[in-house]
């Protein structure tokens, strides 16, 4: 056994037993249950084609486009201006168009205009936010996997009426490789001798999995019961206080800009510093966020800037915190 490995980042490992609670948080009996957050809005755009008539839809221009893809298979995608630090004016669409809405990194959307709309809200980085908006959405889904330590998981409020889920032993091979992944990444950490590329290459399968299929898969029973199971009061209360802890550190520094945030700790970058930070970060165990490339697979900037996340979330103490500052204020003076 090697000593404990620090890192910050990257795919969830194994949960850990202070995370269980006897009386579950949350209950997902309202829910419709999927793999990924992705079939979820698949299954409900292929309802809304086959019942309503859907044709087309409005989405975000900085977007995960793989789910866009996903869509385009079904419908007409007509995409809209929009950022984690722009506002959306309802009234410039078209009446009565379906519009996709992001909670990005689990911020309220700002809005402004008459809504006569129909609302799909992703609220993939914050699934319990309870933002009062002037309209009612008509449907809200999400990412669980993103944001809790379940591997898998999406979800669909309110359910549908015909959903086309197929069970999970089509894919259990596929979700046995996953689990095996997060195991062999808490042996890991832990420090047991196992080369990383092993659970590596376990992560990245499963992600090309998602990526190759159109096919619309039900959450797992194990995972089911793992959401159940989970205290996800403390896992939301302690990622808001690491959140809470680094953006009051860095409150006065003028050289970062950050961009506050009820998921990660944010900040923007130009793209002139941004192979020098990512570097930086990953040679210290730290492994960034990007969020997303455009369309065409660049980098996407915003307003000529790059915005850079890390991950703050419960898996993290406060020692673990002060590590990250130390590394950050380094890096920072730099540029």
């Amino acid at each position: 056994m090697k000593n404990n490995l620090w890192e910050m980042g990257s795919s969830f490992h194994d949960i850990s037993t202070e995370l269980i609670s006897s009386v579950p948080n949350v209950s997902w009996n309202d829910y419709e249950l999927y793999l990924s957050g992705r079939y979820a809005i698949l299954d409900l755009v292929i309802y809304k084609k086959t019942y309503e008539d859907l044709t087309e839809i409005y989405m975000p221009s900085y977007y995960c486009h793989d789910v866009t893809r996903l869509i385009e298979s079904q419908i007409k995608v007509h995409f809209y201006e929009c950022s984690p630090i722009s506002g959306v004016n309802l009234s410039l669409f078209p009446k009565g168009a379906t519009v996709l809405l992001v909670e990005y990194m689990g911020n309220m959307v700002q809005v402004i205009g008459d809504n006569t709309l129909r609302i799909i809200m992703d609220k993939t980085h914050d699934p319990f936010s309870e933002y009062a908006y002037p309209f009612l959405p008509e449907f809200y889904f999400g990412s669980l996997r993103k944001v809790l330590p379940t591997g898998e998981g999406g979800f669909l409020f309110p359910k549908l009426d015909n959903s086309l889920k197929k069970t999970t032993n089509i894919y259990n091979d596929k979700l046995r490789s996953l689990k095996n992944a997060m195991h062999l990444k808490k042996m890991y950490l832990r420090g047991a001798d196992i080369p990383k590329n092993n659970f590596l290459k376990e992560f990245n399968d499963f992600e090309y999995f998602l990526n190759s299929t159109r096919n619309i898969y039900e959450i797992s029973e194990q995972t089911l019961k793992d959401l159940s199971e989970l205290d996800v009061g403390a896992i939301y209360d302690k990622k808001y206080k690491n959140l809470q802890y680094l953006y009051s550190y860095y409150e006065e520094n003028k050289k970062i800009r950050k961009f506050k945030n009820n998921c990660y700790f944010s900040f923007f970058i130009s793209f002139e510093n941004y192979i020098f930070v990512r570097t930086q970060l990953i040679n210290n165990n730290i492994y960034p966020i990007i969020l997303w490339p455009n369309y065409e697979g660049d980098i996407h900037l915003i307003n000529g800037e790059l915005l850079v996340s890390l991950h703050a979330d419960f898996r993290y103490n406060l020692a673990d915190l002060k590590k990250l500052t130390i590394i950050l204020d380094g890096i920072f003076c730099e540029i």
